[in-house]
């Protein structure tokens, strides 16, 4: 699979976090995206919360949160741009400026997004134009407001 095409939200798995290759979060943007200039890589980084000192981080040390940002951090960098991300409760066990992050974040992506969550507010947020819902009879969409 081409990751710069393709992306799962897998923060597990997406990021180089082997103790013997030992890649920092700049490195990992590198990989995916190498002719992106350090301040480029940087500034994305740093608009997921991820700045200064925070940057050069080894991706073994990343909470899951963590993990989460630095993932869209890097893949929103790739070349080219995936055309779908796919997420499953990304807001799951992050504090609301993490939220907040996130949420900015995908609100510039220009691609198409499928999220499944329970956090209404961030859904609203996002500007999304077509809502699923799964009930017990099955799938139908909603009107969000």
């Amino acid at each position: 699979m081409d990751r710069a095409r393709h992306v799962l939200d897998d923060a597990q798995h997406a990021l180089v976090d082997d103790p013997e290759i030992r890649l920092d979060l700049p490195d990992n943007v590198a990989a995916v995206a190498p002719n992106v200039r350090e301040n480029e890589t940087r500034a994305s980084l740093a608009r997921l919360l991820f700045r200064g000192a925070a940057a050069d981080q080894l991706a073994g040390t990343l909470s899951g949160g963590e993990r989460l940002r630095a993932t869209l951090a890097t893949m929103l960098l790739g070349e080219p741009t995936p055309q779908l991300l796919l997420f499953d409760e990304p807001t799951n066990n992050l504090d609301l400026a993490t939220v907040e992050q996130l949420s900015s974040a995908l609100r510039t992506y220009r691609g198409a997004l499928l999220i499944v969550s329970h956090h209404e507010a961030f859904l609203r947020d996002l500007g999304l134009t077509r809502w699923l819902e799964l009930g017990p009879d099955g799938l139908h969409e909603i009107d969000p407001l």
